[in-house]
């Protein structure tokens, strides 16, 4: 018959095994029982995280729609804007040393770590 559980091995300072072990001798459980709780609890936080997250963008867009209606810029505010940003663009790259040939690089990395 095999096993239905599997044994992981890592290390934690002494404070943080000490907590875990008040904790669980505190709440009457096993480690394992606390471990596969945290687990739980981590992964609905994060889930969260990411709700959070889409709904800041999706607020953010729309508060820009709205500002960019109510105070549209012309073609040379758009120019002006866009070379400045640029510039600003610039500036962080070098600070970062990213030349222009990493760009396509970086930008697919980003995308397939978002992906879920």
């Amino acid at each position: 018959m095999s096993r239905t559980t599997q044994v992981l091995a890592f290390s934690v300072p002494p404070t943080v095994a000490k907590e875990v072990a008040t904790l669980a001798r505190t709440e009457r459980r096993t480690k394992s029982e606390l471990f596969r709780e945290m687990v739980r609890v981590y992964g609905r936080y994060r889930a969260q995280r990411e709700v959070d997250d889409q709904r800041w963008v999706l607020n953010l867009i729309a508060e820009a729609k709205a500002e960019a209606a109510a105070n549209p810029m012309s073609v040379a505010e758009m120019l002006k804007e866009n070379d400045r940003l640029a510039r600003y663009g610039e500036r962080q790259a070098k600070k970062l040393g990213i030349k222009p040939r990493d760009i396509n690089r970086i930008v697919h990395e980003y995308r397939r770590e978002r992906k879920p």
